[in-house]
């Protein structure tokens, strides 16, 4: 070993950083799919009557040549149609999705007052931000003889505040039963007698219930600097719907209170549908998880949760798991432990055949648990996912560590040197090469790969640091030596002690070394090359569907 440190020393540190590593694991997010995705806003209007080059002309082409000054933006989208026009912002992934909606909010006000008369004013849908990605992960279904809205308020009473205190959950959402809401109702000739029509009713209760976005504000907190979004709200907002505090406005300017031209009642808001199991009405109860939480985990501390309440439940409710993402994430888990193991099982099974050595077999048992726990510490500094992609690359890369291992011990152990470190960087800089191919790809299959890729990235790189520096310390301490005798001309007999392992060569081995070597020399003469280039182009196929059709004009 060096001179800085012992091979007992570098030990004792992969020791402890792989105790450390296992304390990180579990910390990992583990989901079904990749939760990355490029922030999108869409923006849509309408503008009834016109058709759709009009909508082009006077709306979408000004709003699009404004859009497209904004810093952050990949590119645009639009749709212009009889009445309607849609614009759809691609954003960088370095760009702040709320200071982009911020932005474009602003651009917005400012062309609003350029539109033709009878254009809506233009609504903006934020999607790709971690809140739109997230999504139910659990799904429940409560079944009682009881009314909808009497079972949705006891989970909102009884289920939900529990469920939320759980830590790794984001949100709890109750639906299936109808709303109360305020039914207006009125009689059109007592509208035309006073000159208001139904659109300037909606558009004094809007008024009265706005809000708007003004921006991003920013704040010192005991953490450093942090954002909020900064909204104007009506403080009617938080009352009760008073239909006599709403003016309306009718053709001749004059005020008249709503309550002079509607009735108001507060009611259950007729159902559009409705879903029964066993002659039992349902509501259903999902579970959303926070984008760094523990899917696997969590669902199984919220399912024993659930279990325990359905003993304290009214007699006639009944809870029902209708969707686990987590069994599924447990499934492929299950298969990829599988797969693992009879993987590292076959290496193992191989080496020990070829070497006849436990303790050979111990390092690189012992370097593979090092280098995947070690990593662990990395893909939580660095924000991995564990998702399907991303397990898949775990898989991949244990097969290229055990690989460099071996090489890197049995040149040790062979040769007693580690000459052939350089070509073990060299090929595992080749691998971390090619995967670089993954960031020059589609947007969209970057981000779905990108846990993948970097997974084998670290994985590979740690398999060198420990290549270079564990696997001598353990040969050195695992005493992988063995004296053997030989004999000088004068007669003396000596002993040396050689770093290698005392094999046999093998007959079939000799062979097979002097076949490898002809067929080398064989296919280095260039009569063969031109042969073989010809049946590789004949193996992959001439791309004659390319051929155009006709040539020329004709």
């Amino acid at each position: 070993m060096n001179k800085h440190f012992s091979a007992f020393s570098i030990i004792i540190i992969y020791t402890c950083l792989t105790i450390l590593g296992f304390f990180f694991i579990p910390q990992l997010p583990i989901k079904l799919n990749p939760s990355r995705k490029h922030p999108v806003v869409n923006i849509s209007f309408n503008m009834r009557g016109q058709s759709a080059r009009v909508i082009e002309s006077e709306v979408t082409s000004k709003l699009e040549a404004m859009l497209n000054r904004l810093n952050g933006v990949q590119n645009l989208k639009s749709y212009s149609g009889n009445g309607t026009g849609r614009i759809t912002v691609n954003l960088s992934e370095h760009v702040d999705p709320d200071i982009a909606r911020f932005e474009i909010s602003t651009i917005i006000r400012q062309a609003w007052s350029s539109f033709p008369e009878g254009v809506s004013y233009p609504s903006i849908y934020m999607s790709g931000t971690t809140k739109e990605t997230n999504y139910p992960f659990l799904r429940y279904t409560i079944n009682a003889p009881d009314s909808p809205i009497e079972i949705q308020e006891y989970v909102d009473n009884a289920i939900r505040p529990k469920l939320a205190e759980i830590r790794g959950v984001d949100k709890v959402e109750v639906s299936g039963a109808s709303r109360y809401i305020y039914k207006l109702e009125y009689d059109i000739f007592q509208l035309q007698s006073y000159g208001v029509s139904v659109n300037d009713i909606k558009t004094a209760i809007n008024s009265y219930l706005s809000k708007e976005f003004l921006g991003i504000g920013r704040y010192e907190a005991d953490n450093g600097e942090e954002a909020i979004r900064i909204s104007l709200l009506s403080k009617k907002m938080e009352q009760d719907f008073n239909p006599s505090l709403i003016q309306v406005v009718n053709k001749e300017g004059t005020l008249i209170y709503l309550d002079q031209l509607v009735s108001t009642s507060y009611e259950e808001e007729e159902a559009s549908s409705l879903f029964r199991i066993n002659g039992l009405n349902s509501i259903y109860l999902s579970i959303t998880a926070e984008d760094n939480s523990n899917q696997l985990a969590l669902s199984k501390t919220i399912q024993l949760l659930l279990e325990d309440m359905k003993l304290i439940l009214p007699s006639d409710y009944e809870l029902h798991l209708t969707y686990n993402e987590g069994k599924y994430i447990e499934n492929e888990l299950d298969k990829i432990y599988l797969r693992t193991a009879l993987t590292v099982i076959i290496l193992l099974l191989f080496v020990f055949i070829v070497y006849r050595n436990l303790k050979y077999s111990l390092v690189i048992i012992t370097s593979l648990v090092a280098n995947i726990s070690i990593a662990s510490i990395f893909y939580y500094l660095l924000g991995v996912e564990m998702h399907l992609f991303s397990l898949a690359g775990l898989t991949i890369s244990l097969t290229l560590i055990i690989d460099n291992t071996i090489i890197m011990s049995d040149q040790i152990v062979q040769q007693g040197n580690r000459k052939a470190f350089m070509a073990v960087f060299t090929a595992t800089i080749t691998t971390i090469g090619s995967l670089s191919i993954i960031f020059l790809m589609d947007k969209n299959i970057q981000l779905n790969l990108y846990d993948f890729a970097l997974i084998i990235i670290i994985n590979l790189t740690l398999s060198l640091i420990t290549a270079i520096t564990l696997v001598p310390a353990m040969i050195e301490k695992l005493s992988l030596t063995k004296k053997i005798k030989y004999y000088r001309p004068n007669g003396k007999r000596r002993f040396i002690a050689l770093k290698r392992l005392k094999i046999r060569p093998q007959r079939i081995l000799v062979y097979f070394n002097h076949a490898y070597e002809w067929i080398i020399v064989f296919c280095s003469k260039t009569k063969v090359k031109k042969v073989l280039i010809l049946l590789v182009i004949l193996i992959f196929g001439i791309p004659v569907f390319m051929l155009p059709d006709k040539l020329g004009n004709d």
